[in-house]
Order: structure tokens, then C-alpha cells, then sequence
């Protein structure tokens, strides 16, 4: 029986014989979509399998290398039993398998020997701490309370019945304050209580006293007379206090004889690059050796300025450490008693009509200056025929005298000029 198709079917089977071939198309593309997928997949497992690879290697060949640098054998089994191996000809060996250390400290020959002094010197260089407490002070009907205080600072222990050095602007607040208290952090931890034995303003030194059965590491002391520019120079303290307690730096000597103008004169200084912050005051500089050259003092403050710390020299402090210890003072200093004065300076002589000097602010009572009849708001114009408008320049001269020496003073008073003879004293701080 014959069937004919509709018009409309003839249509539609058009229509489906046009879109198989779309298909197929499809389906192909698909297909090598996911054989371009898979294959990168396999590209990608394949590169970073070879990247492990290398790195295993590297790291081998790392650790191969610091064996061989050990002349070490080292083994993955990290016990330190023996395992039992059979070799080529069927005897067995033993091979120790004991623990080594995977990444030992590579150090030069100079870079421990530099390590060495300084474990060494750390033992003897302490924290210095000076608290005043709050107290109650009367001020006419009222009362206030203070507030306790506390400031810090480097020393270095001296012997070892416990004498300590220190800088006097360290241990200032013990002279203002009867109430305050010293104590010494050790370098092991341990506080003590310290005493004031004397100090010394002029050369900003301090010697400190502390009584304990612990056997205390006392410094070795060098000599500051033989040192070069150049040499190896090392610092330790306590820079900005306990938190950071015995630090560290290293630099060298960068000029020696350094002349100094500080609160309390000028002074000889070592001038070193070794970092100096505050709270070294105090502390040790010390030699590649580890002897002790100087007692660090100042360094220069200035946004512009880095790498410049003085120290006072140890031969200098020696001198003056030993008379505090024996006297309380500094034996055989003299003394003008000139306590402080104000430079008159050529503008202001013409601005007030006074003659270039010395304007004298204080005399000290009892003193060498009010024995020869100085008196506060003179002008001291000359001292031993040499012009002077500076306590530096006045200090410079009696520097060169002896306890007993006279000095020959041209000074001015209410406008007429007079002349007298001072008599140099002890200096007994």
C-alpha cells in the first residue's frame, strides 16, 4: 500500500536534514575541547612534577654539601642506635646513625673570636637604675604629691668586691634626692642595691658600691694611651633600658682626643661609630680583646648627624675613679670658686656699654673667689694677663696651676676697674 507524505512533512524532514549536520559539528567541536582539556591537565601534572623534582634535588645537593663542609655522615634516621648493613660480599657493617645538626652556625675564625669577647665582656656590664619615690611636699597651706620616677643607665663592673663605674648624669637624681635608691640589674638577672660612693660632675663620673656574696665578673681593663684610629672598637649597654639590656655594637675608633664642650666643660674624648643611644651611658667600649678603653659618655643628637658616640678614656677615668674611691672627691683638683658666669660678647658690650668679659652669675660660698673679693654681677676681664669673656677659658688656665697657686684677677665693678689675687683651693666637689 503506497503512502505519499504530506506537503507539511516533506517540510518538516527538510528542515531536520538541515540541522544534522550542526550537530555533528557540535558534538566534534566538544570532543576535542575536552582531548585540548585533558591533555593540558597532563601538561600541568607533568611541569610541577618536575618542579618537585628539582627542588628535592637542589635541597639534596644543599644538604650534601653542608655534610661535606661538616665531614659529617648523616643519616635520615635521626635515633642514635647503629643499623647493620649487608655489603657486596655479604658481611654485614655497622653504621652509626647518631643525630647531627642539620644547620650549624658557619662562623668565621674573626667572626668567634669577636662572639667570644663579647660573651665574655656582657657578664660584667650591668643595668643602673635610680628611682626617686613619690613623696609628700608642703608648699605654704597646700600640699602636693610627687610622682615617683624612675631613670636608667649602663655600668661596669670594676672588682670583684663591687665597685661599679658609671657616668655622673646617671646617678644625678641620687645627689638632688635624699629619698632616691640605686639598684643594679647583673646580666643574669639578678637586682642589687647599690651605693653612692662619690662622683664627679667635671668628668661626668660616678663610682657606685654594692655589697653581695655572688661572685661578680669584674671587667679587664686595657689602656686608651696606645689606640689607632681605625681599631676595632665595641660598646655595651643597656640602650633605652632593661627591654633592650645589653646590647651590642660594633664599630671602630674614629678619632681620638676629641675635644668635647659639654654641661660640664670641655673633655678629651675616643670618638667612635659604634652605635651609642640612650641608656649606654655608662657602659663599656671595649678592644677586639675585650679590654676595657673607655667609659661611654655622650653621642651627638642631630637628624643630620649618625654614627658619632664619645667615650671617656680609660686611662683618664682610671685617674679619676681611684681618688673618688680613696677621698670621695678628686684629690689635688683646684678650684676657683667661680661658680657660673655669662659670656659679654662685643655686640652686647656696645648695646649696655660694659667691657668684654666674664659677667660673674655665682660665687661659691666660702670659696677661693670670695676669699679674693669677687662678687656676684663682677667682670672678670682678665686672669693672669691672658683676656677672658669664658668659665672654659678661666678653666683652661687653672688647669695648667697647682692647689696653692695664685692667679692675678683684672676684673670690673660699677664702672671702675680692680685688680686682686686669688688663691687656687682644693676642689673637694
Amino acid at each position: 500500500m503506497d503512502f505519499e507524505l504530506n506537503p507539511k512533512d516533506e517540510q518538516t524532514n527538510a528542515k531536520l536534514k538541515k540541522k544534522t549536520p550542526a550537530s555533528v559539528i557540535l558534538a566534534t567541536t566538544s570532543l576535542i575541547l575536552c582531548v585540548i582539556l585533558i591533555f593540558s591537565l597532563v601538561l600541568t601534572v607533568l611541569y610541577f612534577s618536575e618542579q618537585n623534582r628539582s627542588l628535592e634535588e637542589d635541597y639534596r645537593y644543599l644538604y650534601q654539601s653542608l655534610g661535606s663542609n661538616r665531614n659529617e655522615t648523616t643519616s635520615e634516621n635521626t635515633d642514635s642506635s647503629e643499623t647493620e648493613q649487608t655489603t657486596d660480599d655479604g658481611k654485614s657493617s655497622n653504621l652509626s646513625t647518631e643525630n647531627s645538626d642539620r644547620t650549624p652556625a658557619v662562623l668565621d675564625e674573626k667572626s668567634y673570636e669577636l662572639a667570644s669577647v663579647v660573651s665574655t665582656v656582657r657578664a660584667s656590664v650591668v643595668c643602673v637604675f635610680v628611682t626617686v619615690p613619690s613623696q609628700t611636699v608642703d608648699y605654704g597651706f597646700a600640699q602636693f604629691q610627687t610622682q615617683a620616677a624612675t631613670s636608667s643607665g649602663s655600668g661596669v663592673i670594676w672588682s670583684q668586691d663591687g665597685y661599679i663605674i658609671t657616668n655622673q648624669h646617671v646617678v644625678e637624681a641620687a645627689q638632688q634626692y635624699a629619698n632616691a635608691f640605686i639598684t643594679i640589674l647583673l646580666d643574669d638577672g639578678t637586682e642589687l642595691d647599690a651605693t653612692l660612693i662619690a662622683a664627679d660632675k667635671q668628668t661626668d663620673l660616678a663610682l657606685l658600691k654594692v655589697d653581695t656574696d655572688k661572685n661578680l665578673t669584674p671587667i679587664s681593663v686595657g689602656t686608651s694611651s696606645n689606640l689607632l684610629v681605625g681599631q676595632t672598637a665595641i660598646a655595651i649597654g643597656n640602650p633605652l633600658g632593661v627591654e633592650y639590656a645589653n646590647s651590642v655594637t660594633v664599630g671602630i675608633v674614629s678619632g681620638l682626643n676629641r675635644q668635647v664642650t659639654g654641661e660640664n666643660g670641655v673633655s678629651t674624648m675616643i670618638q667612635t661609630d659604634a652605635a651609642v643611644n640612650p641608656g649606654n651611658s655608662g657602659g663599656a667600649l671595649v678592644d677586639a680583646s675585650g679590654k676595657l678603653i673607655g667609659v661611654v659618655s655622650a653621642k651627638i643628637s642631630s637628624t643630620e648627624v649618625e654614627g658619632i658616640g664619645f667615650a671617656i678614656p680609660i686611662d683618664d677615668a682610671l685617674n679619676i675613679l681611684s681618688s673618688l674611691k680613696e677621698y670621695g672627691y678628686v684629690k689635688g683638683r683646684p678650684a676657683t670658686g667661680i661658680a657660673s658666669g655669662t659670656e659679654i660678647t662685643a655686640s652686647m658690650s656696645r648695646r649696655y656699654r660694659l667691657p668684654q668679659g666674664l659677667y660673674v652669675n655665682e660665687i661659691t660660698r666660702n670659696s677661693a673667689a670670695e676669699e679674693a673679693g669677687l662678687q656676684k654681677y663682677d667682670i672678670i676681664l682678665s686672669v693672669d694677663g691672658q683676656d677672658v669673656t669664658t668659665l672654659d677659658e678661666i678653666e683652661a688656665i687653672k688647669k695648667e696651676r697647682s692647689v696653692g697657686d695664685s692667679l692675678k684677677i683684672v676684673f670690673y665693678r660699677s664702672g671702675k676697674t680692680y685688680e686682686t689675687t686669688l688663691i687656687l683651693t682644693e676642689d673637694k666637689g
